[in-house]
């Protein structure tokens, strides 16, 4: 399934990023309307964001932000958030998001033209040249848990621009929707 913008970790914003394809998906093991009288949701750990950035892309400021925006949407679909820390909350569902990123050289071969972009190494040779370009990639999955086993799996992933981090709250706002756009079953 194919959408349009996510977080800093996924979403197309502003300027020459405003159409970059995110790839998503789901996986539920719990019958469709099964889940239909539960109302109040928690984190499912401390803290509620399992984050492994090597890329040194994600701030704080985008975790809290990312955490926000989970709580909003599930709100928007009828939940209530149980604020405290999970082993003292009781909640209907308990929710768990896990963020990656990862760099990936994507390498092409083009006609002789000027490397234009930071994140790029050119070797020329003889009327072609080979551009090296790396680009950051960022995995985001909600995991929803109800009596202490997993029921469901949202995710989205995307290319991440370094215009994103400034615009985080509006990717998080276009990419939160996708990521629960399945949910609840």
């Amino acid at each position: 399934m194919k959408g349009y913008s996510l977080m800093l970790v996924f979403a197309a914003v502003l300027g020459g990023c405003a159409a970059a394809p995110m790839n998503t998906g789901s996986h539920c093991v719990v019958e469709p309307g099964s889940m239909a009288g539960l109302q109040t949701f928690t984190w499912n750990a401390e803290p509620p964001v399992d984050l492994d950035d090597p890329t040194g892309y994600v701030s704080p400021v985008i975790v809290q932000g990312l955490q926000k925006a989970v709580i909003g949407e599930l709100e928007k679909k009828g939940f209530q958030f149980i604020a405290g820390k999970p082993a003292e909350v009781t909640a209907d569902i308990r929710v768990a998001l896990t963020f990656r990123t990862r760099r990936e050289v994507v390498s092409m071969t083009t006609t002789t033209s000027p490397c234009d972009s930071t994140d790029c190494w050119e070797r020329v040779d003889m009327g072609a040249a080979e551009r090296m370009e790396i680009r950051t990639i960022g995995f985001l999955a909600a995991d929803v848990y109800y009596l202490d086993e997993p029921v469901w799996r949202g995710w989205v992933e995307r290319t991440l621009y370094p215009e994103d981090r400034d615009h985080a709250d509006k990717v998080l706002g276009t990419a939160i929707p996708v990521l629960f756009e399945s949910f609840p079953p």
